[in-house]
């Protein structure tokens, strides 16, 4: 039994990584492949497939992964410099080959559920791997979690924030018991993990316009109805809740700017770069 136990970790911990790709939209051809070493290869999609959900997805790939067939190698622990000059030589190896899938690949991520600091992830982005630890799981995670929930009463709309880099945001609306009103949820996620990134009052108030412009005023001349917002904003990074949320309160009592949009309720905010444990109880 003992010499079965870490093998079975191994699966598990591929099996349920392999739900997590699915759920934000890629299609997992294989886990565990022989042929090459690698734990997941994956491409992404667009849409869950396995876990897929009572309504329509339209998601976007992750910001920070490469593009194209993806090779993820998995570590329970933490991994060291012959783990990356492996999981390289593996990708190389397998891109020579005449394998239809392997061959294609175009990018490699390594995967650990220890926390690394900023400056190594950025290390070994530039030799080539990229690098989701616990930080960017748990991120993606809440991601995950949002687009199940969202699903099950609407379709799901993930569109990109221009003018703020790495920022996307799901969009979904729900029917109200109330007359004339539309309830739409508004779930922001700043996937960007520079040190020198600290998500303040200017970069919220370009959220607001721009997801007033491209979402919601469509919302209201579709409609006719108010519109009422319930915001969260998922930071990988650090952000300054104070001024966050006086500029939200700023930019909600204008009313002139958006016209029958009502953000009656203060933003939830979720900071990832000290504590991202907390964010599962907030």
């Amino acid at each position: 039994m003992s010499g079965h136990f870490p093998p079975e970790i191994s699966r598990v911990m591929e099996d349920s990584f392999a739900d997590l790709l699915d759920r934000l939209g890629y299609n997992v051809l294989r886990k565990r492949d022989i042929k090459s070493g690698l734990d997941v290869i994956a491409r992404f999609n667009g849409e869950p497939i396995n876990k897929k959900p009572l309504n329509p997805c339209k998601l976007l790939p992750p910001f920070f992964a490469p593009q194209g067939i993806t090779a993820f190698s998995l570590k329970r622990g933490d991994f060291k410099e012959k783990d990356i000059t492996e999981l390289v030589k593996k990708v190389h190896q397998a891109k020579n080959s005449t394998d239809p899938i392997l061959s294609k690949l175009d990018g490699m991520i390594i995967v650990t559920n220890y926390t690394r600091t900023e400056d190594e992830i950025d290390k070994l982005l530039s030799k080539g791997v990229y690098c989701w630890d616990i930080r960017r799981l748990i991120f993606y995670s809440k991601k995950a979690q949002a687009i199940q929930e969202f699903a099950k009463r609407n379709e799901v709309e993930e569109i990109k924030i221009e003018g703020i880099s790495n920022s996307s945001y799901l969009k979904e609306l729900e029917t109200s018991t109330r007359k004339n009103m539309v309830l739409t949820n508004i779930f922001v996620f700043i996937d960007d993990h520079s040190k020198n990134l600290v998500i303040s009052s200017d970069h919220v108030e370009r959220m607001l316009k721009y997801i007033y412009e491209k979402s919601l005023r469509q919302i209201v001349e579709s409609t006719r109805f108010f519109v009422n917002v319930h915001l969260r904003i998922h930071v990988l990074g650090i952000a300054n809740e104070d001024l966050i949320k006086s500029a939200y309160n700023k930019f909600s009592e204008d009313f002139s700017s958006h016209p029958k949009v009502l953000f009656s309720d203060e933003p939830i905010i979720f900071q990832y770069g000290a504590a991202p444990w907390a964010t599962l109880f907030m």
